[in-house]
């Protein structure tokens, strides 16, 4: 997973986001975040993670419920957008999925981890929500896709 960081781009100001499956992955985020001196904000669907979460050395991690209409975010902030929270648990994903669309800037990045066998779906579903440069990424253990916002035109 970690090879996927080099998606965020190595520039000063960069601001990035994460949907928390876990705390090894969101800490092994927020230091490579905290190295390349990168803006973190972290979002965890559960209590539990959160509280586990919340401690990490210069982050912003926050506790939201998944159903919640929004997350108070200002549209057009992040540049790369992890979705590492496991897809089936988002009770409405094309609605997910176009808050993300909101909170990304134009040209920005989201990663999503997809079961190979539905792969076809999610690219469908990016597509439908208007993010384009849609690529499958195989790596040890998961399938991800990385997907671009490449304009804000579209009202999502």
């Amino acid at each position: 997973m970690k090879e996927l960081f080099t998606i965020i781009p190595n520039l000063p100001g960069v601001r990035v986001f994460e949907f928390a499956k876990d705390y090894e992955t969101s800490a092994n985020l927020a230091k490579f975040c905290q190295e390349q001196g990168h803006y973190l904000e972290i979002v965890a669907f559960e209590e539990e993670l959160f509280n586990s979460l919340k401690d990490l050395e210069g982050v912003k991690v926050r506790n939201i419920p998944l159903q919640k209409e929004r997350y108070n975010q200002r549209s057009v902030m992040f540049d790369t957008i992890f979705i590492n929270y496991p897809l089936e648990k988002i009770p409405n994903l094309e609605e997910f999925l176009k808050k993300v669309y909101r909170m990304s800037k134009n040209g920005g990045d989201i990663i999503l981890f997809v079961p190979k066998e539905e792969l076809e779906k999610y690219e469908k579903l990016l597509q439908d929500v208007n993010f384009v440069a849609i690529n499958p990424i195989e790596g040890e253990g998961y399938l991800a896709l990385s997907a671009k916002k490449l304009h804000g035109w579209t009202k999502v």
